[in-house]
């Protein structure tokens, strides 16, 4: 059974169950839910917050009696309708929890948005739908699969070497597991590092001499003497790699996600347990020595990507008011090593693909299985008292975290807020798999369209916040022309 069958089952049997109303939060993993919901007649009420719609959804359950169902994405968005679940828990409503979720193969990975999401309600939610009472919250956990895969990469060829197995030890210096051996021509993707093994991976994957996808949180996107590819994810299309290298913690990019479904092998390096996907054994970061290195050449491809990097560049050069020029010019005008924290959703990516490499800013963001709540609280607690600390933020990410700057005037440090302001959640208008749904539904129940404005917001804090506005068609100029640049 696919993902859209698996939804229409769920969506018929809450209908039959009595449940006319849904409150639907927007997402990726639960679009086969939302657009089966989207061709029925069911009420829809949709939400930017997950906790705001579950109480709101007590309320509706007050005013008429009959059961409402909340329906929300993966990862911990689930977690955000506990309060809400523990309070019709304690008023006998019958609130139904619709939570999307990857399948269970992902659970204890750390593979992004997944989290362990059966029983995360506990006593305060039933889980049986045929044997619900209706005198409690019943939680509902759908595993759906990946929608939609691309094929990334060209397969290894024949007679790409096997991967050793010699021995080396686990980071917790429990079994043994086999020593991590790279192959012939591998694609180096660094995520999160500490600070301090930074160095040490420099040095190594310099001496490797791999084409290197560096994000930010590695603390080595801006380092000039490595071999970068800088015209993002698509330009990893274009090598022919045999195997991946992941260094550090698991990555953000949706590249990461589709290797899921490809044929090559994935050889992780992390000081994290979690490999993020389905295969592969993590190595401590120690186990990357000069013993698992080989001097490559892939001059051509970091060729390619330099000429691709110089037509992407003279695109928002003739776009000044697209959202993707209007992050590069922010990026320009920051102090060098200034302290930048990066909130989820569309701004970390389109920061990764236009930011300036030239700054050696630190960077900061949290993993993401939270989405975006609580981002601009988090900022606010890295915030240093020695240099400039911003923050870039979604307007949804902002709209999530309206009451953070209480903590204000207790904080003794420099900080600046962007806000990205498109209008809505633009970054499920890049989703190829919500692409097809209709167009009304999207922006109504996906991606929140809006006309929502943060400067009295700002006056009310008395806070520093950039209000960055891009041209719509713009912006969708620029992504039209970038994707006819991969055509």
């Amino acid at each position: 059974m696919d993902s859209v069958e698996r939804a229409a089952r769920v969506i018929a049997e809450l209908q039959a169950a009595g449940v006319r109303e849904f409150c639907v939060c927007a997402g990726s993993r639960n679009a086969p839910l939302l657009a089966v919901l989207g061709a029925s007649d069911a009420k829809l009420f949709s939400f930017v917050d997950e906790r705001s719609a579950t109480f709101f959804a007590l309320g509706r359950m007050k005013l008429h009696g009959d059961p409402v169902a909340v329906v929300t994405t993966s990862g911990t968005a689930v977690a955000e309708m506990l309060p809400a679940a523990i309070e019709a828990f304690y008023s006998g409503l019958p609130l139904v929890l619709v939570s999307a979720d990857r399948p269970a193969r992902f659970r204890g990975t750390g593979a992004p948005q997944s989290i362990e999401q059966v029983g995360l309600f506990g006593v305060y939610a039933e889980t049986d739908l045929a044997e619900w009472t209706r005198t409690r919250p019943l939680h509902l956990n759908v595993e759906l699969e990946e929608l939609e895969c691309r094929a990334w990469l060209q397969p290894a060829p024949p007679g790409a070497p096997a991967r050793s197995t010699n021995p080396v030890r686990s980071a917790e210096g429990g079994g043994l597991k086999p020593r991590p051996t790279l192959g012939l021509r591998p694609l180096v993707i660094l995520g999160a590092i500490a600070p301090g093994h930074r160095q040490r991976v420099r040095e190594l994957v310099k001496a490797l001499n791999a084409p290197v996808y560096a994000e930010p949180l590695s603390g080595l996107r801006e380092d000039p003497t490595l071999p970068h590819i800088t015209a993002g994810e698509r330009m990893i299309r274009r090598g022919n790699f045999d195997s991946v290298i992941r260094i550090g913690n698991v990555p953000t990019l949706r590249f990461w996600r589709d290797l899921e479904t490809l044929d090559l092998p994935v050889t992780h390096f992390s000081d994290l347990p979690f490999p993020g996907l389905t295969r592969g054994d993590v190595h401590p970061i120690e186990a990357l020595d000069d013993s698992t290195t080989r001097r490559l050449d892939d001059s051509f491809l970091l060729e390619q990507d330099r000429e691709m990097r110089a037509r992407i560049e003279a695109i928002l050069d003739s776009e000044p008011a697209s959202e993707l020029a209007m992050l590069r010019e922010l990026s320009r005008g920051l102090p060098e090593h200034a302290r930048v924290y990066l909130g989820n959703s569309l701004p970390i990516r389109e920061w990764d693909l236009a930011a300036t490499r030239d700054r050696r800013f630190d960077y900061e963001a949290n993993r993401g299985a939270n989405g975006i709540d609580g981002q601009i609280s988090t900022f606010f607690g890295w915030c240093a008292p020695d240099r400039e600390n911003v923050c870039v933020v979604g307007d949804l990410t902002a709209i999530y975290d309206l009451g953070a700057p209480w903590i204000v005037p207790q904080l003794d440090a420099p900080f600046r807020i962007v806000i990205l302001n498109n209008g809505g959640g633009r970054i499920f208008g890049r989703v190829a798999s919500l692409r097809a749904l209709d167009p009304s539904l999207r922006e109504r129940v996906i991606e929140n369209v809006h006309d929502v404005r943060f400067e009295h917001w700002a006056q009310m804090w008395s806070i520093d916040v950039t209000e960055l506005r891009p041209d719509e068609e713009a912006s969708r100029r620029v992504w039209a022309r970038y994707d006819e640049l991969w055509a």
